[in-house]
Parts: C-alpha cells; sequence; structure tokens
C-alpha cells in the first residue's frame, strides 16, 4: 500500500473502485490511516485468502466462510459503541470486530488483496457478501450472533436484496455513523459525515435528502 489511502474525494467519481479501496478513504476522512498498520493488520487474513483465490468458483464462498470466521467478527446486535471505531474499516482491520457493514467492506478489501473477485449485496436490515459469477442462490453474512454463514438467499424471500456499488456502501456507511454520532452528541463527525456523502453520486432525490440532513446538522452546531 501507498504512504496512505486516496483522498476519498479522488474516489467519489470513479466508476470502478474497490468497495474496500474507497470505505479505507473515508475512514481516513475522521481520523489518520497508517498505512502500514493497516497492512500488517490485513496480511494475515489475505494470506489465507490467497489460495482460494484460484479454487473453483463454487468452492471459494465456501472457504471463504472459516477463514473469515477465524479473522473478523460482527458485534453482537444491540452492541453501541460511544464513538464510531467500531464503523471506521482500518479500526475494525486492527482488532478483528466492529459493526456488521464494516467488518463486511474491511472483508471485501482482504479479498481484494487477495485476487478474490467478491460483491456486496444489502437487504433493509443486513449486508452480505455475493459472488459475481456464482450462479448458487448463496451469500455470506457476518452473523454477529457468531461466525460468518453462508445462506441460502431462498430463505430470505421476504428481504429486497440489491447489488450494492462502493458508492452505494460508502453512503449506507456514513449514513451509520451520522446516526450514531448525533446519539452521542459527536457533532463534528455528524457534520463531517454528512458532508462526505453530499461528494457521492446521488440522484436528485437522494441529494435533496443529504442536503437536508446536513442543513440541519448545521443548525445545530450554529
Amino acid at each position: 500500500m501507498a504512504d496512505g489511502p486516496v483522498p476519498f474525494q479522488a474516489l467519489t467519481s470513479s466508476d470502478d473502485v474497490e468497495h474496500g479501496v474507497l470505505a479505507i478513504s473515508l475512514g481516513a476522512e475522521f481520523e489518520p490511516v497508517d498505512a502500514a498498520s493497516l497492512d500488517a493488520a490485513l496480511a494475515p487474513l489475505v494470506a489465507e485468502l490467497v489460495p482460494i483465490a484460484r479454487a473453483d468458483t463454487a468452492e471459494q464462498l465456501l472457504a471463504a466462510e472459516a477463514i473469515l470466521s477465524r479473522h473478523l467478527r460482527a458485534e453482537p446486535q444491540g452492541y453501541r459503541d460511544l464513538g464510531i471505531d467500531d464503523l471506521l474499516p482500518h479500526e475494525v482491520a486492527a482488532v478483528g470486530r466492529g459493526h456488521e457493514l464494516a467488518v463486511t467492506l474491511v472483508a471485501l478489501e482482504a479479498a481484494r488483496r487477495a485476487g478474490l473477485r467478491l460483491g456486496l449485496v444489502a437487504s433493509v436490515d443486513a449486508v452480505y457478501i455475493a459472488h459475481p459469477q456464482l450462479e448458487a442462490p448463496v451469500l455470506l453474512n457476518a452473523d454477529g450472533d457468531g461466525p460468518w454463514r453462508l445462506v441460502d438467499t431462498r430463505e430470505l424471500e421476504d428481504e429486497e436484496l440489491a447489488w450494492q456499488s462502493a458508492h452505494e456502501a460508502a453512503l449506507l456507511l456514513l449514513g451509520l455513523i451520522v446516526e450514531r454520532t448525533h446519539e452521542t452528541g459527536l457533532l463534528t463527525y455528524e457534520l463531517r459525515a454528512a458532508e462526505l456523502s453530499l461528494q457521492l453520486p446521488v440522484d436528485d432525490e437522494e441529494e435533496e435528502r443529504l442536503r437536508t440532513q446536513l442543513d440541519a446538522v448545521r443548525a445545530r452546531l450554529n
């Protein structure tokens, strides 16, 4: 990795930016990210994932389930950090645990470094790792009540699943930061998250919502 993440603003207009790369640059907008420390934190996981990048597509998620369970855990439901460390990918990589979305984005970054082409799908209530080339209806979920688990999409018939681009995932993460910091009174972080959200490509309706959100945060600061 270079001296530090590529600046967030430089990545927001890129159509092919990867989920983990954008998420780490997002984290660097809230606190400095030491590239060497991040590389060291991810190295053991990446090393275990490298061999499965050469496996058949059908075997990759199955193998990743056990490997990810050894290195990354989502915090149990109901867990609440008073800060935002569990939402910052570089902090999650350092300790091996955090919010489900941040953990999933760290897993995607490790997979990218290992040569695995994986993606992200989400419903209203959960996020999942998916394989774009896998025909079988199987997803991988960082279950906060235990290890990672494979999920058959046929069991999720009540959930509306949609692929999430890196930009959409970043917007989800920023939304969580806004929500958390609003609850805990960390107005400086809330303002920064609201500002960053407007740097992402969104449709007109979403842009209007985000501008209203930013105006509300600024009003409380004044």
